[in-house]
């Protein structure tokens, strides 16, 4: 019966039907999505707000003593120490309150998967401790996998780059673009791994580690696939942010004007209530940020039916070819 909607997520698409069916499907939903996810988006905003007013008023102002003053700079280190350490913190609590959230998505996902549509939510306080846990389980597992693809890459690229050297007599290549070569084959490489996250999160019976490199190889089989919907939703979302994160994007360039102003001897010129502002405008941003970004799984979701529809049907036809 599900199969025979146009939503139905188990049906051979294309990239572009994946990324139109998502958006179409994120944006029928989008106050199911918002009820659901708003709790921990609050909170990724509240740490997004810490990490960003740091980063647009406390930190360049450190940097402007320390220039201005620099035989009193040593007296900065215990206000560079708290910016930090705060920053960690926030970064980290922030990473956790995002996958919660993207948990939420996941759970809704996971109800139009079963019955074909998101149900309305009863309560405006939901939380499911098995999907925060699952989700803690394959975005962690991911981000290792990650790390380890990230430092292969960028230990082949290095060598590379020295072997070229030693073959040209000088260091012909320097470290950053052996850097930027490396995160650019790490960006190529990724396409896959969505597709895993994606079947872990919806597939019940997938056990992580044991079912990562089955995963992988049909990720890769479907590469285009994946990496056609993954550059589509990425420049949509882009737009989208650009649009809707234009006051934060307003405050961060007036704090980086005004400090740099500081250093040609005009005065900073930023009103008194610049902090609580740029406080606000970023927990904005944040909110905004985070449920943008649950748009990218719903894109995701379609990409995962259409693979595993096409896995299925080519697994059909090998068996009928056997019988004949």
């Amino acid at each position: 019966m599900e199969n025979s909607n146009e939503e139905a997520l188990f049906r051979g698409r294309s990239s572009r039907s994946c990324v139109r069916m998502g958006c179409q499907l994120y944006l029928s939903n989008f106050r199911r999505l918002l009820k659901a996810t708003w709790m921990p988006a609050v909170l990724f905003a509240l740490c997004f707000s810490v990490v960003g007013t740091i980063a647009v008023i406390q930190y360049p102002r450190l940097n402007l003593n320390a220039f201005v003053s620099p035989e009193t700079a040593y007296t900065l280190l215990d206000d560079y120490l708290a910016i930090f350490v705060l920053s960690a913190v926030a970064i980290f609590a922030g990473g956790l309150v995002e996958i919660a959230t993207y948990s939420c998505a996941f759970r809704l996902l996971d109800e139009h998967r079963s019955t074909g549509k998101m149900a309305k939510r009863g309560r405006w306080f939901e939380f499911d401790r098995h999907w925060a846990w699952r989700a803690l389980k394959g975005f962690v597992c991911s981000a290792i996998v990650c790390g380890a693809v990230f430092v292969l890459l960028l230990a082949v690229s290095y060598a590379a780059s020295v072997a070229i050297g030693k073959m040209g007599g000088k260091a012909m290549v320097t470290t950053d673009a052996t850097v930027v070569f490396a995160t650019v084959l790490f960006l190529l490489s990724m396409p896959p791994m969505f597709y895993v996250v994606v079947k872990y999160m919806l597939d019940r019976e997938q056990k992580f580690w044991p079912s990562l490199l089955s995963n992988l190889k049909c990720g890769i089989r479907h590469y285009g696939q994946l990496f056609v919907a993954i550059v589509m939703t990425v420049i949509i979302l882009l737009i989208v942010s650009v649009i809707l994160l234009l006051p934060a994007i307003v405050v961060a360039l007036a704090n980086f004007h005004a400090n740099l102003g500081v250093l040609f001897g005009d005065p900073l010129g930023m009103p008194s209530y610049i902090v609580p502002l740029t406080a606000v405008v970023m927990a904005f941003a944040g909110f905004v940020e985070v449920i943008l970004r649950c748009g990218f799984h719903f894109i995701g979701y379609y990409c995962y039916g259409s693979i595993d529809t096409q896995e299925e049907e080519k697994k059909k036809f090998n068996q009928e070819i056997q019988n004949i």
